[in-house]
């Protein structure tokens, strides 16, 4: 009897959702908050047709090809000094950087290095190509739960600006390297407040462990404990979460200079702001999805602008740190997709048209999961790039290439009708789209950059003898059978 019920009233639910949802979209689309091209910067011509930086979109995929990365010069720069502007206005010793993890493509990170960032990294090979790039070691930030005998050396050896300890183990090979090269090195501890992210990450606050890394920090001559490093997770949009998370950082450097004589002045606030053109999938999107419906629709004031976060963390700071700008520590922060989601997006092509359920037609795409993996937890908005003038009446289904029945990108999606060959453009592919990218049966594409209509290219597609360029197996000749 129960689960006849349960039959009964779970597509009621649903049904009674998708109206809410749909009186939701009237009221956004009435108010002018619905997500549009607008959001990304992105300009519909004359002629129907999506631009972005002064660079036509069909124009940039008939030359180069598809998949294609196309990186908004100008929106990446803004987001930056936004981000920066916005804290500096609460606090006066604000620095920030860029998580190299978000988007480590080398074009794009020349571009925020030339407007201020710093480097915030987590591998040795986020290390390697902050300083192939030219930065400064000085303005390097080490983070990361597992960092390599040889990146910590590096490390040291080019004297970056302070390392965050992931474990108590970490300072006894820093301090290895450190006396090695005649050096005081810089670090911090990573660790866990009651709020974020915990599981593999840092040192707990509630149990001793963090205290006890800094009293074994201090028993070792060439290490100058310095920063407190918290990281809580992604995509947060309630500011009461860094709020909390910030006071007992806070409290805890009270501590360490009242019983210990550390005095911290590196505070790394980590990154994970969320930004107003993505959301995360909730339980209800994936039964409505199921259902043939569309997921609830993005209000884009359901995100805190960023002076709201400034403003709660700058009042703490002014609590706990009050007089002189040069006598109070340095606020850092380590932004992702904060800075770089909404100025990139991902080109792709119509492969193929065929019938989907509930009334809605299934679309293959020449890029799936193997270059949009944040796809299947979160929301990203599709656009037509051509004949955008035309009413959105079709609803679509939307799949990637892979043979894998996972490869879904965007399911009951209100489009103009599409034919094979047109081009869609997915929003928000500048944060966790580059370094998640794969080579499943397919080459990664290639990226461009666009600045008042010019473009460049900034990153070649691969070639299928860029996939095999390491294996010994082709340079034997053909297989022979029998």
């Amino acid at each position: 009897m129960l689960s006849l019920v349960k039959r009964l009233v779970k597509p009621y639910l649903v049904r009674a959702a998708h109206r809410r949802n749909e009186r939701l979209r009237r009221e956004l689309e009435t108010a002018g908050r619905a997500l549009g091209p607008q959001h990304w910067d992105a300009v519909v011509d004359d002629h129907g047709d999506l631009t972005l930086g002064g660079c036509r979109l069909q124009d940039l995929a008939d030359r180069f090809g598809t998949p294609l990365h196309v990186v908004h010069e100008e929106r990446l720069a803004a987001n930056f000094r936004h981000f920066r502007d916005s804290f500096l206005a609460r606090y006066p010793r604000v620095e920030v950087g860029f998580s190299y993890k978000t988007n480590p493509l080398p074009g794009a990170l020349r571009i925020l290095h030339r407007v201020g960032a710093i480097a915030e990294v987590i591998s040795h090979f986020e290390l390697w190509l902050a300083l192939q790039l030219g930065v400064a070691p000085q303005n390097i930030v080490f983070n990361g739960p597992g960092k390599t005998v040889e990146s910590l050396r590096l490390a040291v050896e080019r004297g970056v600006r302070i390392i965050n300890l992931d474990n108590a183990d970490e300072a006894d090979t820093i301090q290895r390297f450190a006396r090695e090269y005649g050096r005081q090195q810089a670090v911090g501890v990573r660790v866990i407040t009651s709020v974020g992210w915990a599981a593999q990450f840092g040192l707990p606050l509630h149990n001793g462990a963090a205290l006890a890394a800094f009293q074994r920090i201090r028993q070792l001559d060439h290490l100058m404990p310095r920063g407190l490093h918290i990281h809580l997770g992604t995509g947060i949009k309630d500011v009461q979460v860094y709020a909390r998370a910030v006071e007992e950082l806070f409290d805890f450097a009270k501590l360490l200079k009242e019983t210990h004589s550390i005095a911290i002045d590196f505070f790394d606030l980590g990154g994970g702001f969320g930004v107003p053109t993505v959301a995360s999938y909730s339980p209800m999107d994936e039964r409505l999805l199921n259902a043939g419906y569309p997921s609830r629709p993005i209000d884009i004031e359901d995100t805190p602008p960023l002076t709201v976060y400034a403003s709660a963390i700058g009042e703490l700071a002014d609590r706990y740190f009050p007089g002189g700008t040069d006598s109070r520590p340095t606020l850092f922060f380590e932004p992702g997709r904060a800075v770089s989601s909404s100025a990139q997006l991902l080109l792709l092509r119509v492969l193929a048209i065929k019938p989907g359920p509930f009334g809605a037609s299934n679309v293959i795409l020449d890029g799936g999961h193997n270059l949009a993996i944040p796809t299947s937890y979160e929301y990203r908005h599709l656009l037509p790039i051509r004949n955008l003038q035309k009413s959105f009446t079709q609803k679509y289904n939307f799949f990637g290439p892979l043979c894998h029945p996972g490869d879904v990108l965007a399911r009951a999606c209100q489009l103009p009708p599409l034919q094979v060959g047109d081009v869609l453009a997915m929003m928000d592919a500048g944060a966790y789209f580059i370094p998640n990218q794969m080579n499943f049966s397919h080459t990664r594409p290639g990226a461009v950059i666009v600045c008042q209509g010019e473009v460049r290219l900034t990153r070649r597609a691969e070639t299928f003898e860029h996939v095999v360029a390491l294996d010994e197996g082709l340079s034997n000749g053909p297989v022979s059978h029998g």
